[in-house]
């Protein structure tokens, strides 16, 4: 750690405001955490996973458990003041911060073009459930898959006095796909940036919990202890 950045911390650390942001910062993460959670297992149960996998909402799913935990862990480190709870806080959110990073790059790095997957599965429905068909179209203000000619369910679903919808579904699919993509790539982003800080943060707490249990803190005198007029 740098000589500055560690003068700055010390300059907001008299009065306990590095403990404080500290944990702000683990706060935010709980909750982005719990929120990836809820996410990701509602993305486990709508009608739209066929389309996008589960990979992603039950990855959301259960990064979202492990954010929460670290964040949670490092909260009360910093109540407790342990320098031991945050060697493990600091050890597992390493970790963490790692798998995020890789979990983001393959997001990233998804093809952007999924026409072909969304066809096959849009086939799929058509063959075997078409009742979900009917559910994404009402959903979606569409019909059919291109075109209201194409796949729809009922066949005349164009026709305003069935449900009037003169698009296709497949632009509204990848649209709802290309923004949840982006979303949690953005969450991610967010996440990963405030449990950077937490790090750098947690490990100078412990490095001065270590001191003042080596007794590397010693105790300023207060200003009138000193006074000639006190001690006679």
């Amino acid at each position: 750690m740098s000589s500055g950045f560690r003068e700055y911390l010390d300059a907001i650390s008299g009065s306990g405001m590095l403990r404080v942001i500290h944990m702000v910062l683990n706060g935010a993460a709980a909750a982005a955490g719990i929120f990836l959670m809820v996410t990701g297992v509602a993305g486990l149960t709508d009608m739209y996973k066929t389309f996008g996998g589960i990979a992603m909402p039950l990855t959301c799913a259960i990064l979202g458990g492990l954010v929460t935990f670290v964040a949670f862990l490092g909260v009360i480190g910093a109540i407790k003041r342990s320098e031991y709870m945050f060697g493990t806080y600091s050890a597992l959110l390493t970790i963490l911060v790692a798998v995020q990073v890789i979990a983001l790059m393959i997001v990233w790095l998804c093809p952007g073009h999924i026409e072909d997957r969304f066809s096959s599965v849009w086939e799929g429905l058509y063959d075997n459930d078409q009742d979900t068909i009917r559910s994404i179209e009402k959903d979606l203000r569409c019909c059919g898959f291109k075109s209201p000619v194409d796949m729809a369910v009922p066949a005349n679903c164009s026709v305003k006095k069935h449900y009037g919808f003169a698009v296709g579904c497949l632009e509204p699919l990848q649209h709802q796909w290309h923004a949840r993509r982006k979303s949690m790539l953005w969450a991610g982003a967010a996440i990963v940036s405030a449990q950077v800080l937490s790090l750098v943060m947690g490990a100078e707490l412990a490095r001065r919990y270590k001191r003042a249990r080596e007794g590397g803190y010693q105790r300023v005198p207060a200003r009138n202890e000193g006074s000639p007029l006190l001690r006679a």
